[in-house]
């Protein structure tokens, strides 16, 4: 019986792999539940499904997971976790930037009451250390999506996120984000189902690779996205009154 899945999302990231798998296995290890580790590739062109078969027999309970045309984060994470089977169902990002312990914190509280638990880079205590300028975007992104959904969040879009089964799952039919917004609309419909979210200050060590992340285009690209779901959250309020 699988008590902990834990899916790391992947796109192009065999090399990186080679060093956060083994980490983040040995970690899990430390942890008192039975596990499996899911990367869930997003159509990799490079190696990432070699690395991971070779670090099978070295790793139990690593599998791959993915397709072969890349749709994007959110795809990718809504495929991982309808294959997942864990009591307790959580993802944190490959480069492990985010420290690998927020997994047992958040689990923690999931079993202390809470439906979701995720990582805060605003919350009291948290240790960033982020290029100035993401931290402004960051900053912004999170006003406009409490202003706009009415939520008191400090943090949308930090890559680790637990959840207990019964929520995610409930969550994944709703889901219709294919890209780096499904962090979000997943937050917003979980505060629609009266789910009980808690934060938990993150741990973020700089980046030493190139980001993928490109402030202006994709800060610009999730707003647009947050103006979406607000247009069908507000279309299926008019729907129920009608």
């Amino acid at each position: 019986m699988v008590q902990l899945s834990v899916i790391v999302p992947a796109w192009n990231e065999a090399e990186v792999l080679k060093q956060t798998l083994p980490e983040l296995h040995a970690y899990l290890k430390t942890l008192s539940y039975t596990f499996e580790l899911l990367v869930a590739d997003d159509g990799s062109t490079d190696n990432t499904h070699q690395v991971v078969e070779s670090l099978r027999k070295k790793l139990p309970g690593l599998h791959h997971v993915g397709y072969k045309v890349n749709k994007g984060k959110g795809g990718t994470l809504n495929h991982a976790f309808s294959k997942a089977k864990g009591d307790y169902q959580a993802f944190i990002d490959a480069d492990l930037t985010i420290d690998k312990t927020m997994i047992g914190q958040e689990i923690t509280a999931l079993k202390a009451g809470a439906d979701i638990a995720i990582a805060s880079k605003h919350a009291k205590g948290a240790q960033v250390d982020y290029p100035l300028l993401r931290i402004i975007a960051s900053y912004g992104f999170t006003l406009f999506t409490r202003v706009i959904f009415g939520m008191k969040l400090t943090d949308f879009q930090c890559g680790c996120k637990a959840f207990k089964k019964a929520a995610i799952q409930s969550l994944l039919p709703t889901i219709k984000t294919q890209g780096f917004m499904w962090d979000t609309e997943v937050l917003v419909k979980a505060q629609q189902k009266h789910y009980k979210i808690v934060e938990l200050p993150a741990r973020v060590k700089p980046d030493e690779r190139r980001s993928k992340v490109r402030v202006f285009r994709d800060t610009w690209r999730m707003f647009r996205g947050l103006l979406a779901l607000k247009r069908e959250l507000h279309g299926h309020k008019l729907a129920e009154q009608a």
